[in-house]
């Protein structure tokens, strides 16, 4: 095994040698050829089928609601397919006129698009006999694709040159052109991508399903791709398990089958219609929750005893009903707007004073609202949402105001008492007292 593999070493570095002498002089020649052959007018049978190339299958788009930009996209990708508008064709150097032409094209991509990368070595890659390219075809003219290396004894692929031309970008043809080649590489027993992908390319072949650590046998690689200084080497694994160029179908299903699971689980896919009491404006009437349609129906049942009890002075602990609760919360607002560290909250934020805080603060709130609030004895129904507006209002300070401000440390000062008040007032736990109401 050790001398076929370093005879096979051997032949591929003297066509590697056979191929980097007079590159120059190729693609000057080729140039010419196909400027003469763009002069000549008359279609040849071959450029009108593409036969020089492999034809990839086209899949009609599915049935039923795709998900997601991805989806969205490859969507209309495969509608240009079908519609013949686009097409995905390997082709290598066969010394064809067609896909010579294809090649040149592609070149000049790689050149433009890669511009850090020698010309000359672009060329020697492209042009080379041992390599192999998918592009994307609008019409006849090149708009993309991708040159790799298959090592078929080894089962992987080394990725050389990926891009797309400036035009034609973020239209998602780089990851239907990559998943194209993972279906297509799959039928030649391929069975992983190695490539180095430069800081400029890493995202890409992240979202490709690339890794930075590779578990690919090191034996089967190792002296067969060349290092790169700079470059991150990156792996892709081929699973025949899944179908590349079939995401979006894949997706759907998905999707349909975990929507089925949350139908069977909950009713959360029904929709109801809105309640007809906002309808009004000037109606200011509380509404119970069991009266909200759907409340119900989604589990809710109401609380047979309270989650925590009231110790008021001089009486002991006692049920939250409306109107201790209300009583206990203007207790405690006294106690807070009466703070020394309460003067920052007791009023609005003046929009004159300072311009961009409602454009920072989407849900300001202060002391005087909060008043307003207790006083009308039913908006705030339970302990809960006192807390959330006082809570909301330390918040608020602190996104907008730096730590070290005056503000932000009045704020924390206040929390702190509120919190303190709370705990000393209220018990979680049943003490076993007799309760009062």
């Amino acid at each position: 095994m050790a001398d076929e593999d370093g005879a096979y070493k051997r032949k591929r570095a003297e066509e590697t040698e056979e191929n980097e002498a007079g590159d120059a002089f190729r693609e000057k020649r080729l140039n010419l050829e196909v400027e003469k052959q763009e002069n000549d007018n008359k279609e040849t049978k071959q450029e009108k089928d593409g036969r020089n190339g492999t034809q990839m299958e086209t899949i009609s788009v599915p049935k039923g609601g795709l998900v997601g930009s991805y989806a969205q996209r490859e969507a209309w990708l495969r509608k240009q397919e079908e519609q013949g508008e686009l097409r995905f064709v390997v082709i290598q150097n066969d010394k064809t006129m067609q896909n010579m032409k294809w090649l040149v094209g592609l070149k000049g991509i790689f050149s433009r698009q890669l511009p850090n990368m020698p010309k000359e070595y672009i060329v020697r890659l492209v042009l080379d006999r041992g390599h192999k390219s998918l592009v994307i075809l609008k019409g006849m003219k090149v708009i993309g694709g991708i040159t790799y290396r298959p090592f078929y004894k080894q089962n992987f692929g080394e990725i050389a040159f990926c891009a797309v031309t400036s035009q034609e970008q973020v239209r998602g043809y780089g990851t239907r052109l990559m998943n194209k080649l993972k279906e297509y590489c799959k039928s030649e027993g391929l069975t992983h991508f190695l490539t180095y992908a430069d800081n400029n390319a890493v995202g890409y072949f992240a979202k490709q399903g690339f890794t930075k650590e590779i578990y690919f046998e090191r034996e089967k690689w190792v002296g067969y791709i060349k290092d790169y200084d700079g470059g991150t080497l990156m792996e892709c694994a081929l699973r025949n398990s899944l179908f590349f160029s079939d995401f979006p179908e894949i997706i759907r299903r998905q999707r349909e089958a975990v929507d089925g699971k949350v139908r069977e689980m909950s009713n959360s896919h029904v929709v109801l219609p809105g309640l007809a009491c906002f309808k009004d404006p000037t109606i200011k009437k509380p509404i119970k929750i069991e009266d909200i349609p759907g409340v119900k129906e989604a589990g809710w049942v109401p609380e047979t005893s309270p989650r925590y009890l009231l110790l008021l002075p001089g009486v002991g602990p006692v049920l939250p009903t409306k109107d201790k609760l209300h009583n206990f919360m203007r207790v405690v607002y006294k106690a807070i707007i009466e703070h020394e560290d309460a003067w920052p909250f007791i009023e609005p934020v003046r929009k004159e004073e300072v311009p961009d805080y409602y454009e920072i603060i989407k849900d300001p709130i202060h002391l005087t609202l909060i008043g307003t609030r207790i006083s009308s004895e039913e908006y705030y129904i339970n302990l809960e949402m006192f807390a959330a507006d006082l809570k909301r209002m330390f918040n608020n300070c602190r996104i907008y105001n730096s730590p070290e401000t005056p503000y932000v440390k009045c704020a924390n000062r206040l929390e702190a008492f509120f919190e303190h008040k709370i705990n000393s007032s209220v018990s979680i736990d049943d003490p076993g007292q007799e309760m009062r109401v």
